[in-house]
């Protein structure tokens, strides 16, 4: 999925919640996980609080958007399935590190192993495509705590176009 399309997807999506609801209906989250460390989110808390609908921005290995929607499973509103649409997950692209043939001095070849070790550990590409999700909110889906989902789907790599399967985890906290 084009990044700028999801951005005006996101954009349109906030712009909606914003004129169609009122404030205590819209809610922000932070959160980390893997593949991605840092989660704003901002949702929308629809059906007498047993839906929401959600937009976040995902930064780690990699970074992308993401769109959701998830509906509670029971009158606790603890655990809900959702689907999303955006950024399902991020893994290593397996682009070699350049090899340097040219006579280097033994402090050039420790600085390029160095700096390839670095590279290596960031040089992940993210996931866009469609994916479902599970979470579990400890004091019910659209009220202030903790939560964790776990999501998985399938899509194409940004830069290598490849399918593949994909996901992530995230731990986040409501306000």
């Amino acid at each position: 999925m084009n990044k700028h399309r999801l951005i005006w997807l996101i954009a349109l999506f906030a712009a909606h919640i914003s004129i169609t609801s009122h404030a205590e209906d819209i809610n922000f989250s932070l959160g980390t996980g893997y593949p991605y460390l840092f989660i704003p989110e901002v949702s929308y808390s629809a059906s007498g609080g047993q839906q929401r609908l959600y937009a976040n921005y995902k930064l780690g290995l990699d970074d992308g958007f993401a769109i959701g929607f998830e509906h509670s499973l029971d009158s606790a509103n603890q655990h809900a399935i959702g689907l999303l649409v955006g950024a399902i997950g991020a893994q290593d692209d397996e682009r070699p590190c350049p090899n340097n043939d040219e006579e280097n001095s033994v402090a050039e070849g420790l600085a390029s192993v160095i700096a390839c070790s670095i590279v290596e550990v960031f040089d992940h590409e993210t996931t866009n495509g469609i994916g479902l999700s599970y979470s579990y909110n400890h004091r019910g889906l659209n009220n202030s705590g903790f939560r964790i989902r776990f999501e998985a789907g399938y899509g194409e790599g940004v830069d290598s176009k490849e399918k593949r399967f994909d996901g992530a985890v995230v731990l986040s906290y409501q306000f």
